[in-house]
C-alpha cells in the first residue's frame, strides 16, 4: 500500500473535529443533549483517530501540529460552554475550577504566541493525559451525571500540564512540536541544538 497516497487523510479528520465544534456549540445551545453527546463521542475518537493516522502513514506536519492543537483548544472550549446550558448546577458550585484551568491555559496559549508567533503544539503525554481526562469528566457528565472529583482530577492534570507547557515555553527558544517526552525531551532538544 502507498503511504504517501494517505498523507492527507490525518488533517482531513481534524478539520473535521474543527467543523463539528459549531454543530456542538448549536446542539449545546439547543439543549439537544443526545446528537451533543454522540457528536462529542466521535470528535473527541477523531483526536484518537488523526494522530495514529498521521503516525501510521508517515503524515506527521507542522501543518498537522497546528491544526490539531487548535482543533483540541476549541474542542475543550465548546466543552467548557456545553456545560452552562446543558448542565449549570457543575458551575453554580465548582464553576471556579473550570474558570481557573481556562484562565491558566489562556495565558499559557497566549505565552506560545507570543514565544513562536503559533500555537506550541508540544502534545507531551502529560498534555494528552489532561486533555483525556477533560473528555472523559465531560463524557461521564453529559452521560450519567456529575462526578465533582472526576472534575477535580482532570483539573490537577491539566494544570501539571499547563505548567509543564510553561516550563518548555522556557527551555525552546525555537518552535519544537509532538515532543512526548515532555520536560525530558525538551531537554534533550536544547543541549543538542546548544540553546
Amino acid at each position: 500500500m502507498d503511504s504517501h497516497r494517505y498523507r492527507w487523510l490525518p488533517n482531513a479528520i481534524t478539520v473535521a473535529r474543527l467543523a463539528s465544534v459549531p454543530i456542538l456549540a448549536y446542539l449545546a445551545y439547543s439543549k439537544m443533549e443526545g446528537p451533543f453527546i454522540a457528536l462529542l463521542t466521535a470528535a473527541l475518537l477523531s483526536d484518537v483517530l488523526d494522530g495514529w493516522v498521521a503516525r501510521k502513514f508517515s503524515a506527521v506536519s507542522a501543518l498537522g501540529a497546528s491544526l490539531d492543537s487548535l482543533a483540541d483548544i476549541l474542542l475543550v472550549l465548546v466543552i467548557v460552554y456545553a456545560i452552562w446550558p446543558l448542565h449549570p448546577y457543575v458551575y453554580t458550585a465548582h464553576g471556579w475550577v473550570i474558570l481557573a484551568v481556562v484562565v491558566l491555559w489562556t495565558v499559557a496559549h497566549a505565552a506560545s504566541l507570543l514565544r513562536y508567533g503559533r500555537l506550541a503544539s508540544f502534545h507531551t503525554r502529560l498534555i494528552r493525559t489532561g486533555i483525556f481526562a477533560f473528555s472523559l469528566f465531560a463524557l461521564v457528565l453529559f452521560v450519567f451525571g456529575f462526578l465533582p472529583w472526576l472534575l477535580y482530577l482532570a483539573a490537577f492534570i491539566c494544570a501539571l500540564g499547563a505548567i509543564e507547557h510553561f516550563i518548555m515555553l522556557y527551555l525552546l527558544p525555537e518552535w519544537t512540536p509532538n515532543l512526548n517526552g515532555g520536560i525530558a525531551e525538551a531537554l534533550k532538544k536544547r543541549r543538542a541544538n546548544d540553546w
